[in-house]
């Protein structure tokens, strides 16, 4: 079963998690792309809800000196709404050094407005018994929302992003110097506020990422085609030849990871996708997050009769072992809970309740809660096979 306590540690964790977008789709090319080092265009907000408790003003032109944060998110997506107390304390800790932050939703004004009315639950962490509610906890920042979507065709659809949250800083000469997800973006922001940013270095860096955002998006339009007129080895073979011209290994193993749901979608057999689980084990180890998720999807697939064989059972066992190494906390034991689900499949049931109880002993209240029934099922197993 998958956890309450692991949907949530990934939304707050794993920063490469965002929500597809309706801001849309890029179609920007050459010289009108949005990248680092571009003019920020002006802003044409519909609505400011929130402006700081009256601190800020509304923004159209930005001002010189002053460095601003234009982030994207919308009511429906759970990433952003982790975000958002990061963003409270970001606009706190910088709010005397002349830094604005102005969240920008594409939502009638009306879902807005009631989103805010909306009680905190307990996975969003606040301080004070004043702060129960989003319109609470926002009030420190602009909050806005553009139903026309104008400022999302300016500067998503522009940079060719289509993930939210996504957050672009704007620099003291109205320049991009950064984009991103929020959460990402302490280093970048303390440096373009201090004047020690290096733009260049940075764009050359993006630059990559935007070509490989735009590879996936054509592997997206090409793939799915296919896969409309089920045609299910053609979109196997074309998905191949993404993953070929795929550069960095981030974008590799996305792409690979799509291959695996697609094999799914096939119905492919386990050879065929034990096969392309090796190729992704060779390069999920960079990133321990990450290793996780790919380690949880082996086991969910063994659930479900396909995946066969102990071979990738144990190398996704591993490469969470590994993962967890380098963790601590919440996040170790949530990577922990996976070594132990992948060794209750491999029949280990003592092993699996070790590794589950030095989980419990370093998850908090909730994640303990979530992580009781799986340890709860071990115990009764290994009391059963002593009788």
């Amino acid at each position: 079963m998958k956890s309450f306590f692991r949907r949530v540690a990934v939304r707050t964790a794993l920063l490469s998690a965002f929500c597809f977008s309706g801001f849309g789709i890029s179609h920007a090319h050459g010289e009108d792309l949005l990248s680092i080092g571009s003019d920020a265009p002006a802003l044409d907000v519909e609505h400011w809800v929130q402006n700081g408790g009256g601190k800020f003003g509304k923004v159209t032109k930005f001002e010189k000196d002053k460095v601003y944060v234009v982030e994207f998110w919308a009511t429906w997506c759970g990433p952003c709404i982790m975000s958002m107390p990061h963003i409270v304390d970001t606009q706190k800790k910088y709010a005397g050094k002349g830094v604005q932050i102005v969240s920008i939703s594409d939502e009638p004004l009306e879902t807005v407005e009631e989103f805010l009315e909306r009680e905190l639950p307990p996975s969003i962490p606040v301080e004070g018994e004043a702060t129960k509610t989003f319109r609470d906890l926002t009030k420190s920042y602009c909050l806005t929302t553009d139903p026309d979507g104008s400022s999302g065709k300016d500067y998503m659809e522009a940079a060719r992003q289509n993930g939210i949250p996504c957050a672009f800083i704007v620099g003291k000469d109205a320049k991009i110097e950064w984009i991103g997800h929020p959460m990402e973006m302490d280093e970048p922001l303390d440096m373009v506020v201090n004047n020690k940013w290096d733009r260049e270095k940075f764009a050359a860096e993006f630059k990559e990422q935007q070509e490989q955002q735009a590879l996936m998006q054509e592997a997206q339009i090409a793939v799915g085609g296919l896969l409309r007129k089920k045609k299910f080895p053609e979109a196997l073979a074309k998905l191949d030849e993404f993953i070929e011209r795929a550069k960095g290994s981030t974008m590799k193993l996305n792409l690979l990871m799509t291959k695996i749901n697609l094999h799914q979608i096939a119905e492919s057999d386990a050879a065929a996708i034990n096969a392309t689980f090796s190729e992704v084990f060779k390069i999920a180890g960079e990133d321990p997050m990450m290793a996780n998720q790919v380690a949880w999807t082996v086991w969910e697939m063994s659930e479900q009769g396909k995946v066969e064989g102990e071979d990738v059972l144990k190398s996704a066992r591993d490469l969470a072992k590994k993962a967890s190494e380098k963790q601590q906390g919440n996040m170790k034991a949530m990577t922990l809970d996976t070594v132990s689900h992948l060794e209750y499949a491999l029949g280990n049931v003592k092993e699996a309740l070790k590794i589950q109880e030095e989980a419990m002993s370093l998850a908090d209240a909730q994640g303990k809660e979530n992580l009781q029934e799986f340890l709860e099922q071990l115990k009764a197993e290994l009391d059963k096979s002593k009788k």
